[in-house]
């Protein structure tokens, strides 16, 4: 995204700031600070690290900055989703290889996807990687213009996230079971009621480890489930719960809920555009 030059003058200042700050108060800053946050990071020394901070950041930026706002602009700019999903396509290739990195620096020799995916002796350590290498598989599929070499992989996105959840189920607060929402939803080989009741069971684990202090799954739930169903008042009452999580405070999810709840409020003020009344 282009930054002119007149904004130069109050990113100096957002820098000073929180991030929370900035992502929750404009629509330009926050692709600014994610970009440079990711250029300091590339210009340390090689470390293992260093190689998660980037796949953090670099999937944080993909999918809270530029595929969110490709999703408010589509209607009217379609050409400039194109060129988005360019960009972070690569970043999510990117993001592949620093997983599988890390993964062989932990003296896990990977030749190839079969070893990767039916290798026994994972240590609980190796869950960031495979959440984030499921992550990055999901992020090239809906980048990728349906490219069949990427929608091969869309299996090995279960897989990595089952096995992450029989090593460590808790880890990161229910992470792992709110993608397991998302991967279980877009399965095409399921019934619809059995999407739901999986969607339901990954759901409630979901909110269970997280204390329910995840605006993100409410989010979730509300466009897998109440959408599909048509059912809007269910719909609006799930995105409210979402909102009704205070940001203020000191969280671990403070940067995720105020990015769930920027979308929760662009989501109802688009009611008209997902209901038949």
């Amino acid at each position: 995204m282009d930054v002119k030059v007149k904004l130069l003058i109050p990113i100096i200042t957002f820098f000073s700031c929180s991030p929370y700050t900035i992502i929750l108060n404009n629509s330009v800053l926050p692709s600014v600070y994610f970009e440079q946050k990711i250029k300091r990071l590339e210009k340390k020394e090689t470390s293992f690290q260093k190689n998660r901070d980037l796949i953090k950041t670099k999937v944080e930026y993909s999918y809270g900055v530029i595929l969110e706002h490709n999703d408010r602009i589509i209607e009217d700019d379609y050409l400039s989703t194109i060129k988005n999903n360019e960009k972070a396509y690569k970043i999510f290739k990117e993001v592949e290889q620093l997983c599988l990195i890390n993964l062989n620096s932990s003296d896990l020799k990977l030749d190839d996807w079969m070893e990767l995916l039916y290798e026994s002796y994972f240590e609980k350590d190796n869950v960031f990687e495979l959440y984030y290498l499921a992550a990055s598989l999901g992020g090239a599929i809906k980048t990728s213009q349906g490219d069949p070499k990427e929608l091969i992989n869309f299996p090995k996105i279960g897989k990595l996230l089952k096995r992450a959840i029989n090593m460590d189920p808790k880890w990161n607060n229910g992470a792992l079971q709110s993608a397991m929402m998302n991967y279980t939803a877009s399965r095409m080989d399921l019934t619809k009621e059995v999407i739901k009741d999986t969607v339901n069971f990954y759901f409630n684990k979901a909110r269970d480890y997280s204390n329910s202090l995840d605006a993100s799954i409410f989010v979730s739930y509300a466009e897998l489930i109440h959408k599909p169903d048509q059912n809007k008042i269910d719909f609006i009452k799930t995105l409210e719960k979402s909102l009704s999580i205070n940001t203020k405070k000191d969280s671990y999810f403070k940067i995720s809920n105020i990015i769930a709840q920027k979308r929760a409020k662009w989501l109802l003020s688009n009611l008209e555009n997902y209901f038949i009344e």
